[in-house]
């Protein structure tokens, strides 16, 4: 079995030109949004910003769904382009809002 058969939840991948993005709890923006799930998100930014199991506060922000959300985050892994960070309890508003993104860019991906 192969780790996208491992997944708990199903990942989409964000276009380049999608204008997603996330902030840091400052509101200063660390990166474009590239990939996000319902457990969490990569984000396209400096790979040595955080390190692996620091928890994070950060903001998804995506302007064209009206959507800023602050949510606290555990940093999974670094790699060349970008950082994975794994959603920490999502409650029910950041679910419902996070899920309009995938399903944005689910429908987008699929047409």
């Amino acid at each position: 079995m192969d780790n996208a058969e491992k997944r708990k939840y199903e990942r989409v991948t964000l276009p380049s030109d999608a204008g997603a993005y996330v902030e840091d709890a400052s509101g200063k923006r660390i990166g474009a949004l590239r990939v996000i799930g319902q457990g969490g998100l990569l984000c396209e930014c400096d790979p040595h910003l955080y390190r692996a199991g620091q928890m994070v506060s950060l903001r998804i922000v995506d302007k064209s769904e009206g959507i800023e959300r602050n949510l606290n985050c555990e940093v999974r892994y670094s790699e060349a382009k970008g950082i994975g960070f794994a959603f920490d309890d999502l409650g029910p508003d950041s679910a419902v809002e996070i899920g309009v993104i995938i399903g944005k860019y689910y429908a987008a991906g699929n047409r």
